[in-house]
């Protein structure tokens, strides 16, 4: 008997001319995914972190405190802290704002005090130069997500150095919110703004942005799976002496599709994971974490307060830091009991502290990163204390306070490494940032835009010719 012809493989034609048409405009997009993703290693979005707006802080002025008004002596403060304001200080507490100098509380920053707190920003970071004319601002490109709702309407402030910087003021709170400068801004129109579809236009509406971004991503997927599906049943290693049957673009196209196909599709998949859509991997946080500070009263800040004025305590940033249930104070990193008198934290501390959130695996204080308390382009803060309780729960302590500095449930486990850890290829200790980790990720990110820029130009060859192709078969009129 002859012997049966061998099956086709699945390829029917609908299928080839969906990715084809579907590569043309969602390829373009990807490619500049993997562009602005190049920039993205070396360019970052512009930031302001506590720590940062700490460094340009006056000293607080103790003869004009302490006037608290009539506040409540509610039972729980959940975060406290006192600090300058233009020359006075206020006390920042669950959102509220209370000037101490009247113990009335500061609904309004005016155009003055905003440019005394830039000005004060711009000496304790090095930036030269005198600030311009406060301009009012609800929402820009440097503003645009929602992190900074809590804090609009602002006071841009820009500065004659020749970085060119802008500094952003909150009129609600009084805090440096933004600073930004032409470095900066050029660094984040090449890279986070087209990588995250970041343009003010678009982002300024969250829902709509995020329904653009799972929705591209979604396509983006289907685009690569169907790709890699069509260039392995055309790969033909052991049928004949040919890679691939194609010929010219096709087959730079088919080759190097099937080389960062998987690459490509880590990084598509990874991108709709970060915006965890439907709830994927959402995590509400656990409620054990809470039980390491434990609960505070108003009045038990206000004495621990009057007690650091008492003694003198010098400072541009008082902060509560409560631990199992008893005031303490970080005056710039040093604790404070609550009379206002040195407190070092001892190691019998963190260890009660471990105690309290339930039944540990392990307790141990870190003086390197692990898998989960790491940086990436910027270094995170060390030692830490790290506690990893039977279910799994990872909480980091500082260990100079207590305070709680993250905290990972398993949902956050997941996200480490299905978003960051397949999105960044962080998963070799040692060759997870640098010079090397970088060169690498240029090349891998070259390799993908490769494959998606070969796909696009066919693409786009092709639908141009079918219409050329139907504009002369169409009938003529007249």
């Amino acid at each position: 008997m002859p012997a049966k012809p061998g099956r086709k493989p699945w390829a029917p034609r609908w299928l080839v001319v969906t990715h084809r048409y579907v590569g043309v405009a969602m390829g373009l997009l990807m490619l500049l995914w993997f562009l602005s993703g190049i920039a993205m290693l070396f360019a970052h979005w512009p930031e302001v972190r506590d720590e940062d707006r700490a460094a340009g802080l006056r000293p607080i002025a103790w003869g004009q405190c302490c006037a608290f008004g009539d506040v409540q002596d509610v039972q729980q403060v959940m975060a406290a802290r006192v600090e300058d304001l233009a020359g006075r200080p206020v006390l920042r507490f669950d959102g509220q704002v209370l000037d101490l100098t009247t113990g009335q509380p500061a609904h309004h920053v005016t155009s003055g005090e905003a440019a005394a707190v830039a000005t004060a920003y711009a000496e304790g970071h090095g930036i030269a130069g005198r600030p311009g004319m406060a301009r009012a601002v609800e929402r820009d490109q440097w503003t645009v997500t929602g992190y900074f709702n809590k804090a609009r309407p602002f006071y841009v402030f820009a500065f004659d150095d020749p970085a060119r910087t802008d500094v952003y003021v909150s009129a609600k709170t009084g805090q440096v919110a933004q600073a930004v400068d032409r470095a900066g801004k050029i660094g984040a129109w090449l890279g986070p703004i087209p990588h995250w579809l970041y343009p003010e236009i678009l982002r300024a509406d969250t829902k709509l942005w995020a329904q653009v971004v799972i929705w591209t991503s979604v396509i983006g997927t289907f685009l690569t799976v169907t790709g890699l599906y069509l260039g392995v049943v055309s790969w033909r290693p052991w049928r004949d002496a040919r890679l691939t049957p194609f010929r010219g673009w096709m087959a730079w196209h088919h080759l190097s599709g099937l080389a960062a196909g998987i690459l490509t599709l880590t990084w598509v998949a990874s991108g709709l994971l970060s915006m965890n859509p439907w709830g994927l991997l959402e995590s509400d946080g656990d409620p054990r974490v809470e039980q390491v500070a434990g609960a505070v009263s108003f009045g038990d800040l206000r004495e621990a307060l009057l007690a650091a004025r008492a003694a003198g305590v010098a400072a541009r940033r008082i902060e509560a830091a409560p631990l199992g249930g008893q005031i303490f104070l970080m005056a710039d990193g040093k604790r404070l009991d609550a009379a206002g008198r040195p407190a070092p934290l001892a190691a019998g501390d963190l260890a009660a502290a471990a105690r309290r959130l339930g039944a540990a695996r392990s307790a141990e204080l870190l003086t390197t990163e692990d898998q989960y308390y790491r940086g990436h382009h910027e270094p995170v803060r060390l030692p830490v204390y790290r506690v990893i309780l039977t279910d799994g729960l990872r909480v980091y302590l500082d260990p100079a306070s207590g305070r709680v500095r993250g905290a990972l449930d398993g949902t956050a486990v997941s996200y480490r490494w299905w978003f960051e850890g397949m999105h960044r290829l962080d998963f070799i200790d040692g060759f997870d940032r640098g010079a090397g980790w970088a060169a690498a990720m240029v090349l891998l990110l070259l390799a993908a835009a490769l494959g998606v820029a070969t796909g696009v130009w066919l693409g786009f060859r092709r639908a141009r010719d079918d219409l050329a192709r139907v504009g002369r078969k169409a009938p003529k009129l007249g």
